[in-house]
């Protein structure tokens, strides 16, 4: 669909990729909404995006995700970015811990979904973006929490799409690999994964306004080498399993999952 003259929404906007996503929309000529948990941040962002509106919310509170979708009765496009790192061994979780992470990063874009399709259905007119992971096609030791929500949104995302076939409203997925820029990783200081470069947030943007104006059902956003095994995972998930339990892999894994609680 055009972006331009669009009214779009960007979830996470208070940092992260967020704000990468929301400057290359609004070059697109997008009217943004910006939703986040912090309010300078995204009052500092839509300053430098020429006074895009904001939205205060939590997405793990229910009931601010319904009175935020109330005020988007107008979005064309949705941008579900929002997501907590949720990285570690799953007993190393609370069940409070557990139940934010499934609602930030899995429930509150089904909601979202849910709240606003009617309008768009009406208009015949509107896409949803999730952003989800190159984590949510291949998986590795410490991230089953994370996983299962970036799984999650490809599945979701997969059917939706079927569901939606010629209404003029559609929806993407758009994976993106390790960022080397900004996000949980970044923000702690934080090694990226064994062998990978990364990518930039300009990569993620860029392919989420791909997934958009192409309508595109998924979009790869990372380096070659986490793509190729993204693909593989899919043929020969036994092999790639055993790649994703080297000892410098879980090594990185309990780093990060240790560096990002401390960080919090």
């Amino acid at each position: 669909m055009e972006i331009d003259g669009a009214s779009a929404v960007v979830t996470g906007a208070s940092g992260g990729l967020g704000g990468a996503i929301a400057r290359t929309l609004h070059a697109r000529g997008a009217r943004l909404v910006l939703t986040g948990r912090r309010r300078e941040a995204l009052e500092s962002l839509a300053s430098e995006l020429n006074g895009a509106d904001i939205a205060v919310c939590d997405l793990a509170d229910r009931r601010q995700v319904v009175d935020l979708a109330s005020h988007l009765a107008d979005a064309d496009i949705v941008v579900a970015n929002a997501a907590l790192p949720a990285t570690g061994k799953l007993e190393d979780f609370t069940s409070e811990q557990l139940d934010r992470a499934l609602d930030v990063n899995l429930r509150a874009p089904m909601l979202m979904t849910q709240l606003l399709l009617p309008g768009m259905l009406r208009r015949g007119r509107g896409h949803f973006v999730y952003v989800s992971s190159i984590g949510g096609k291949l998986t590795m030791a410490r991230t089953p929490l994370y996983a299962a929500t970036k799984f999650g949104l490809r599945g979701f995302c997969a059917s939706l799409r079927q569901d939606l076939h010629g209404s003029g409203v559609s929806a993407s997925v758009v994976f993106p690999g390790s960022v080397r820029d900004v996000g949980f990783v970044a923000d702690a200081h934080l090694p990226l994964a064994p062998g990978s470069k990364g990518v930039s947030s300009d990569v993620v943007a860029r392919s989420t306004v791909t997934a958009i104006e192409r309508d595109r059902g998924e979009v790869d956003a990372a380096e070659l080498p986490a793509r190729i095994m993204a693909k593989l995972a899919g043929v020969a998930p036994e092999f790639t399993a055993r790649l994703g339990r080297r000892k410098a892999i879980i090594a990185w894994g309990d780093q990060v999952a240790e560096g990002l609680r401390h960080h919090r």
